[in-house]
């Protein structure tokens, strides 16, 4: 599938299901079936900690228009989501900040977890952020320290740590990793 608001390829064979991450920001009914889905997502005991539900973080995306909001689809689920930032990362953590986007907000809904659904949308970050951020070189993330699970996922999905950390006053000590776009 192809269209304005989805990746068309590559698609990322994970396990049970191919990963497509899909625009929110469009106004199809597509997308409006998937907004509505990831509102309703949870998140397992214990992971408010780590992350913040699109019920929350999907209003500020599309109140930023260099925010871009995404779900993670999985036979034609809403898995997961994400939101890429296309303001960069601090010049203290990267070369060059105009180059950098972020991936911010990024989880999978409790139900769909241990699936490989993470890793899988980790590895298919590159034809989206090509098409938000078409100057972007690389993708950067902070996860908390203690969030295993998701360090795990994230690295099994491309992205190595910086050796930098990032201290957030809401979540705790954070690593911060970096992934470069494929060409």
């Amino acid at each position: 599938m192809t269209d304005s608001r989805s990746i068309g390829a590559p698609t990322v064979t994970v396990g049970p299901a191919d990963v497509e991450l899909v625009r929110l920001d469009g106004d199809d009914p597509r997308t409006g079936n998937l907004r509505a889905a990831v509102l309703k997502h949870r998140l397992a005991p214990g992971q408010h900690r780590f992350s913040d539900l699109a019920v929350n973080t999907l209003p500020r995306a599309d109140a930023d228009s260099q925010r871009i909001p995404f779900a993670v689809v999985a036979e034609g689920t809403a898995v997961g989501f994400g939101i890429i930032d296309r303001r960069g990362a601090p010049a203290e953590v990267v070369a060059d900040p105009s180059r950098t986007v972020l991936l911010r907000a990024f989880y999978i809904d409790s139900r769909w977890q241990g699936h490989g659904f993470g890793r899988g949308a980790c590895a298919a970050l590159d034809p989206l952020v090509r098409e938000v951020a078409p100057e972007a070189g690389e993708v950067l993330l902070t996860v908390n320290e203690h969030n295993h699970t998701a360090i795990r996922a994230y690295l099994a999905g491309g992205f190595g740590h910086t050796g930098y950390r990032y201290l957030s006053e809401d979540t705790g000590p954070q690593f911060v990793l970096r992934r470069g776009l494929r060409t």
